[in-house]
């Protein structure tokens, strides 16, 4: 019986002493996932201002002037839209091409972003949104939607610059039309 208690009592020594090695791993990592870093911080708060001032340039360009989204986005080859139905454009020409034929097709409207998520780490960034809105179709009424979107964004010379934009319709759109 006192050899078995020995046994226990040095088996419960070690476990502790093992934990104990532990503790300090354990705390650092549970700091560290608690807690964001200030230029994180910094660069989550400039990433809101970015994905904002999107909006207001594609409202912009819904009325016909394409100057404010020329720069928001960057004018480097690896820029990417994806739009709701489906189209792909690759490259700064592309994606501007896209978005002038996307005012032909849908003059006016207006388009917000909702439920906005935001996650920065160094040079990069990104927000996920629920973008709503209307759109008048060129041919006719003014049309309601609600879409899932991504935007991600690079520091360019001290500039949040969009280099992606998914726009993905979902299930919540009031009708059957989508950018």
């Amino acid at each position: 019986m006192e050899i078995s208690r020995c046994r226990l009592n040095f088996s419960s020594v070690i476990i502790a002493v093992a934990l104990l090695n532990l503790t300090p791993q354990l705390a650092q990592t549970a700091n560290a996932q608690s807690q964001t870093p200030n230029n994180s911080a910094a660069a989550e708060k400039e990433i809101r201002a970015a994905t904002v001032l999107f909006y207001d340039a594609f409202n912009t360009a819904l009325k016909g002037n394409l100057d404010p989204m020329s720069a928001v986005w960057s004018h480097r080859p690896d820029v990417t839209d994806l739009d709701a139905d489906g189209g792909r454009a690759t490259g700064w020409n592309e994606v501007r091409a896209d978005f002038q034929n996307m005012v032909r097709l849908y003059p006016g409207g207006h388009i917000a972003p909702q439920e906005m998520l935001i996650v920065a780490d160094g040079d990069m960034g990104f927000s996920v949104v629920t973008e709503t809105g209307q759109l008048r179709s060129a041919d006719g009424p003014m049309v309601g939607f609600s879409q899932r979107a991504t935007n991600i964004f690079r520091l360019e010379d001290g500039q949040w610059k969009l280099i992606h934009h998914h726009a993905d319709s979902n299930s919540t759109a009031t009708q059957g039309v989508t950018r």
